[in-house]
């Protein structure tokens, strides 16, 4: 048996996905009741083409802080259920986002969801007694100037 002085500490990835863990499939629940189509990953997409009409994939993979496959994988799975229209952009190469009819319609369905599950998270911020939005934000703002990997290096003494 290892001693305690020898056992790693938990890691942040670790806490953060626990955390994900117990936030995500309640948030799945909810919003499914309102529209089987809707998944908390269409989330970040749909409030960035709320906020801006329309979007390159481009814009809303840097505006949703995830790498273009990911996001343009996410806007396939959503145009697939037509909540999306997604047509070419000036140079060809470059995909215009924005809502359909059918997207605009599920929006008004979620959100109710939407605000029950922000007072939900309030209250979960308020029960821990930490500052959770200010303190995610202020990492994802840190990362932002430095990521993580550049920070290992330099814990490493490798750091370029």
């Amino acid at each position: 048996m290892e001693k305690a002085q020898d056992v790693p500490p938990v890691g942040l990835g670790t806490l953060l996905r626990a955390v994900l863990a117990q936030l995500e499939p309640a948030v799945e629940q909810a919003y499914s009741a309102a529209d089987p189509r809707m998944r908390s990953r269409y989330y970040p997409i749909l409030r960035h083409l709320l906020i801006h009409e329309q979007a390159s994939v481009g814009q809303i993979a840097a505006a949703v802080g995830v790498s273009q496959p990911a996001i343009t994988q996410t806007i396939r799975q959503m145009a697939e259920v037509d909540l999306l229209d997604v047509r070419p952009g000036e140079d060809r190469r470059a995909r215009n986002v924005r809502l359909s009819a059918a997207g605009l319609d599920m929006v008004e369905r979620l959100r109710p969801v939407w605000k029950t599950v922000s007072a939900a998270a309030d209250g979960l911020e308020r029960d821990s007694g930490q500052p959770i939005f200010a303190a995610l934000e202020a990492v994802l703002e840190a990362l932002s100037s430095r990521g993580f990997a550049n920070r290992i290096a330099q814990e490493k003494g490798t750091e370029t």
